[in-house]
């Protein structure tokens, strides 16, 4: 079962180890809007920031980043195993978009001798992730 295998998202280990209790904990009390059931994957970055990702839709989240992004992922790429790997890294650059009233952190990490594009609002939503240029 390669990094690719997605049959065991729904086992009680996977649960666990996308959405640890603590960190489900901290998300509840945190006073961020969020739909729990739709949650997948919930982190902490490089500095503590409590991250999550959704289901999402189309413009946003899990949904949105399958959509978009697996074909520059490959087919074989877990995306929420990639995603917990490389959170906790340091970025090599940050820089904010604003769009509307809301603010976008923009973040650029590296592993593996390639470059990943990780998205999220002020209040920790992750809203998009993907390979950035060549590495």
């Amino acid at each position: 079962m390669g990094s690719g295998y997605r049959g065991y998202s729904h086992t009680q280990g996977a649960i666990e180890r996308f959405k640890p209790h603590d960190l489900m904990e901290e998300l509840k009390n945190s006073g961020v809007k969020y739909t729990e059931k739709d949650v997948v994957l919930v982190a902490k970055n490089y500095n503590g920031k409590l991250l999550w990702l959704e289901k999402g839709n189309e413009s946003s989240g899990l949904k949105h980043i399958e959509k978009r992004h697996q074909k520059d992922f490959g087919a074989n790429t877990n995306v929420k195993d990639l995603l917990m790997k490389i959170l906790p890294l340091k970025p090599l650059k940050h820089f904010s978009r604003k769009k509307g009233k809301k603010l976008a952190d923009i973040y650029l990490y590296k592993k593996n001798s390639k470059l990943y594009l990780v998205a999220y609002g002020d209040n920790g939503y992750i809203v998009s992730f993907y390979p950035y240029g060549k590495g």
